[in-house]
């Protein structure tokens, strides 16, 4: 285990990220409206987790975000299209092999996928190609959509298929490996009554809720068949108010985190560990994998310490902070609050690298990781804040969204919600374009993929 992450962890804060192929510019023809015309326009690839019911994260869908201006307007279906072709080439061109060596990719298509250029460079392993809308053909005669389906299977592809589009028919319904249900455009009495139908014609294929974006929608999609989730609900989780006793497992990592934030020597360092047992045994466990590859096992704490180092050594205590050790401590979404915090902090500093020094993109990493605490925590972000020892610009960026960090951070969270717009000039005014702000995603994304590795493995060996 833990093959293959030393690269991620000897990666040192400040530095020029990683080497990742860019996204190219894409040539986005005409559609009749002036603001989509524009030669070489840059689109931004989204990605948005999925669960499965044990609320991991398995799988992502990627999206290429339209401009405000054609999600109403006449030219719907055309822009549709459009952007469906603009998806396969920023994907095909990307280059997520780490990605798809770990999680399934969702992309979102029309079934005039069939046509398109770009197909054949496509990968097939844990590419499922979502056919989430019908434009050719009238809805009664399905007959072009499961042709099709069948030639996309025959070249090898996964195929998930809104439910809508099947209307019932067997035949769709034996080429999808997935049926999806827009469930945010649904009452609960009609969403209860198309999981029933689904439920007693489909039982053995998966049902993926989409869009879920509200925490008691979660739940209710969860009582029902479902069992994969996607949407905003993530982020939008319950939180207690208060100051919540913390699980000593937490309270160690977290003194530990402080420690290390103001280079404390190492001695002091051992003792902060210490105090929880479980938090040394795992941090002996670390410096031992296989990745380090050392001549000889490390059993002494402060040899550990000393071989990891601060930088290393606080992302993989920061780590552990989002694993608890006994089932009892561990939040129903920790996984996938731990991997939107890590793709946030990493993301940040990966972005700023170049432009600001060695420790602003450290404080930068802080600043994403912690964005999340409140919910690890259960408690207000105020609270949670207080806990730790702060620089004052990272306290400030966390709790009012202000000062030099704070740009960063709400790029971050405007690359989460998918306005591209929004995206666009929060880019430019920290000196960035789309080009960029895709390629610091991915990299984030794909690294952070080996720091999700490692936290299952660890949370597996404590159970």
């Amino acid at each position: 285990m833990f093959r293959g992450l030393l690269s991620f962890f000897r990666t040192k804060t400040g530095n020029a990220p990683a080497e990742v192929p860019p996204v190219a510019k894409v040539a986005v023809p005409d559609v009749g409206r002036p603001d989509v015309g524009r030669p070489e326009s840059q689109t931004y690839l989204r990605h948005r987790p999925i669960l499965d019911r044990e609320q991991r994260v398995v799988a992502y869908e990627l999206t290429v975000e339209r401009h405000r201006a054609l999600h109403a307007h006449q030219w719907q279906a055309t822009s549709r299209k459009l952007f469906g072709d603009v998806l396969l080439w920023q994907f095909a061109q990307a280059r997520l092999d780490a990605l798809l060596m770990q999680r399934l990719v969702f992309l979102p298509v029309g079934i005039g996928i069939i046509d398109h250029p770009a197909l054949a460079s496509l990968p097939r392993r844990n590419v499922v190609l979502q056919i989430a809308w019908h434009d050719e053909g009238s809805p009664g005669s399905p007959s072009t959509l499961l042709a099709g389906m069948t030639r996309l299977r025959e070249l090898g592809f996964s195929l998930a298929c809104a439910h809508d589009l099947m209307d019932g028919d067997d035949g769709l319904a034996a080429l999808a490996d997935y049926v999806t249900v827009d469930v945010g455009q649904m009452a609960p009495p009609d969403l209860l009554d198309v999981q029933r139908r689904l439920s007693g014609r489909h039982q053995q294929k998966p049902l993926m809720a989409m869009n879920v974006d509200f925490i008691e929608m979660y739940h209710a999609c969860r009582k029902m068949r479902f069992g994969y989730f996607h949407g905003d609900f993530i982020s939008c989780s319950e939180e207690a108010e208060g100051n919540v006793d913390l699980p000593p497992y937490k309270v160690a990592a977290m003194e530990l985190l402080n420690a290390i934030r103001r280079q404390a020597n190492h001695d002091e360092l051992a003792e902060k560990a210490w105090s929880d047992p479980t938090l040394v045994l795992r941090l002996l466990r670390v410096v031992n994998s296989p990745a380090i590859r050392l001549r000889a096992p490390i059993s002494d704490l402060k040899q550990a310490i000393t071989y990891l180092g601060y930088d290393e050594l606080y992302r993989w205590v920061t780590l552990l902070l989002f694993s608890s050790h006994r089932p009892e401590d561990r939040q129903p979404m920790e996984n996938a609050w731990r991997e939107t915090a890590l793709v946030r902090g990493r993301f940040m500093e990966v972005l700023a690298a170049g432009r600001l020094n060695t420790l602003e993109c450290s404080q930068l990493f802080v600043v994403g990781v912690l964005s999340m605490i409140d919910k690890l925590f259960r408690m207000s972000m105020q609270h949670a804040v207080e806990k730790f020892t702060l620089p004052p610009e990272v306290s400030n960026a966390l709790l009012n969204h202000q000062g030099k960090f704070a740009g960063y951070l709400e790029l971050a969270l405007a690359c989460e919600s998918g306005d591209q717009a929004s995206i666009e000039t929060l880019a430019a005014d920290c000196g960035f374009d789309l080009n960029a702000v895709n390629r610091c995603q991915i990299e984030a994304l794909e690294w952070v993929l080996g720091f999700t590795e490692a936290a299952e493995e660890l949370a597996r060996d404590a159970g």
